[in-house]
């Protein structure tokens, strides 16, 4: 698999669970923490998040994922990060991989 077509995958599943509601911008910024943002977002994109959270008066889960998209996440952050977000949806909703 290339490291688009991961990229891909990942941004489609971010994005699915945030749509089905798996989990929540809560739950994804509780792996993908401001450290972790801040070690791997561009310079600009950071500025985009705190122009837009100054803006609106709050920087809320919610306002970050609205800048930073799941197709973002896929692109800069460590897949790991992004995978312990999808697995813990998965184990809250009961899907096992265990007989």
């Amino acid at each position: 698999m290339s490291t688009d077509q991961r990229q891909a995958w990942f941004a489609r599943m971010m994005e699915s669970g945030l749509e089905n509601r798996m989990f929540a911008p809560g739950d994804v910024l509780a792996h993908a923490t401001p450290d972790v943002l801040a070690s791997h977002l561009p310079a600009d994109l950071l500025s985009k998040v705190l122009a837009a959270s100054l803006a609106a008066g709050a920087m809320t889960p919610e306002r970050v994922l609205e800048t930073v998209t799941p197709e973002l996440l896929a692109k800069h952050l460590p897949h790991d990060v992004l995978w312990a977000c999808i697995a813990a949806a998965a184990a809250r909703a009961g899907v096992s991989t265990s007989p």
